[in-house]
């Protein structure tokens, strides 16, 4: 009776905060006793079957942006990394409406979903992106092997458990295997054993439960350790699964939060799967660029290259946010063409470029070496051969390794381009810094 008093006295509470809107949309408790989810400013939700909670925003959109331009543009960074020695595997991370579409309430359709469109826009961009030579992964296909008591994504948080990412470790294992160059690398067993359930942070379970008046399903899964067998050849010592980057890595791995939460084992699995060393590279809270950004403009990437590098992103995570700066700052990086070194003048705060002469156009692109400085905003001021001026600017996550190499694409300046550029950064630097441009031969421009 205290229980049905307390529940009672909060969904009251509920209603009345929310106001007459609430009491006009008719909404009833749920089966947690959950009021308000759906005109929840801070995540709007519904419920589901089993207790299993859905984001309107996320988990119900259909039309993900995936433009042809940001097709084309990971076609270039594949092909760039190809030209260097790396497989770029592209692993967009499926909404969980698609890959657990039995959980979904039937209040799912007011909103517009329908699970075919949504699973053929999901299909879709694998299709285009596999037209352009890149290589896929369907994550969705994969997880929808999840046995039914181990659900792929936790009911009340949008993160994979440990279920859903080993089965798309499989299907990663599944497709390096055959890829060209797998079978010449030297293969080692890896054992995974489970070492007991363990609950993650969930922010979404946090916020959800503000409205809600019974405990919602806690974030729990079976965790797993993945060890590499020990070799007689290695003369009683084993090797570090994720230890440093030695001559060779086989895997990189560069992501977001499903990559890089230790609950689930996802580099671990990739690594007993494909029988090859992985190290992970995956940043929490860095968005669809942050890991990518922090590794292939860092000098363990540039001085040791992986032979597949995959890069897992969550398919809603919009790759043309931030322009076209982010997208070609990669593929710069993962080339070899920023060699062309340009006469700069220095000082403790800014560089000042003259770029006249240098035949450089909104395909090229400027690269600043600033020896590691610790700085993470970077303005590139741009003049015009009139005295115009046009800032673009680099603003790295707090969470971004400091790399200090920033790229900057010549694109939106004026038709004659830019004659000279002065670059700044939010912190003095650390030596000397150096300017390259990353361009085409005279040849392919002409």
């Amino acid at each position: 009776m205290m229980r049905f008093s307390l529940r009672n006295l909060l969904l009251s509470g509920l209603i009345a905060a929310a106001g007459p809107a609430l009491a006009q949309s008719q909404i009833t408790p749920t089966n947690f006793g959950c009021l308000g989810l759906e005109q929840n400013k801070e995540l709007p939700a519904i419920e589901g079957k089993d207790g299993v909670f859905f984001r309107i925003n996320a988990d119900l959109r259909m039309a993900h942006p995936f433009s042809d331009q940001i097709v084309a543009d990971l076609a270039a960074l594949s092909e760039a990394l190809a030209e260097n020695g790396t497989t770029l595997i592209y692993v967009p991370i499926p909404t969980k409406s698609v890959t657990m579409p039995n959980h979904l309430p039937d209040a799912a359709a007011l909103y517009g979903f329908d699970l075919e469109i949504a699973t053929s826009v999901h299909n879709d961009i694998l299709e285009r992106l596999n037209a352009q030579g890149v290589v896929t992964v369907d994550a969705r296909e994969a997880m929808l092997n999840a046995p039914a008591y181990d659900l792929p994504f936790f009911k009340a948080d949008f993160h994979w458990s440990a279920s859903g990412a080993r089965e798309t470790a499989i299907a990663i294992a599944d497709t390096i295997k055959s890829l060209p160059g797998y079978e010449d690398l030297t293969l080692t067993t890896f054992e995974t054993e489970p070492q007991g359930p363990a609950v993650a942070f969930s922010g979404m379970r946090r916020i959800l439960q503000k409205h809600c008046a019974d405990t919602l399903p806690e974030a729990i899964s079976m965790t797993y350790d993945t060890v590499q067998i020990q070799s007689a050849d290695l003369g009683g010592a084993g090797l570090d699964l994720f230890g440093d980057a030695e001559a060779s890595i086989p895997v990189a791995l560069a992501g977001t939060s499903f990559s890089d939460s230790p609950i689930n084992n996802f580099p671990g699995f990739i690594a007993q799967y494909t029988e090859l060393e992985v190290v992970n590279y995956a940043l929490t809270g860095g968005n669809q660029y942050g890991a990518m950004l922090s590794y292939l403009t860092s000098e363990a990437f540039q001085e040791t290259r992986p032979r597949f590098l995959i890069w897992e992103n969550p398919i809603y995570n919009n790759l043309a946010q931030y322009g076209d700066q982010p997208m070609r700052e990669l593929i710069a990086a993962a080339g070899n063409t920023c060699t062309t070194e340009l006469p700069a003048t220095a000082t403790e705060t800014e560089l000042v470029v003259d770029l006249t002469g240098h035949n450089l156009g909104p395909e090229d692109t400027l690269l600043v070496d600033t020896n590691r400085s610790i700085g993470l905003e970077a303005d590139f001021e741009f003049r015009s051969a009139d005295g115009a001026t046009r800032t673009k600017s680099i603003i790295r996550g707090e969470r971004l390794t400091r790399t200090g190499r920033f790229y900057m694409p010549l694109t939106g300046l004026w038709e004659g381009g830019a004659q000279f550029v002065t670059f700044t950064m939010s912190e003095p630097f650390a030596s000397e810094p150096s300017i390259y441009a990353c361009t085409q031969t005279l040849e392919e421009k002409s």
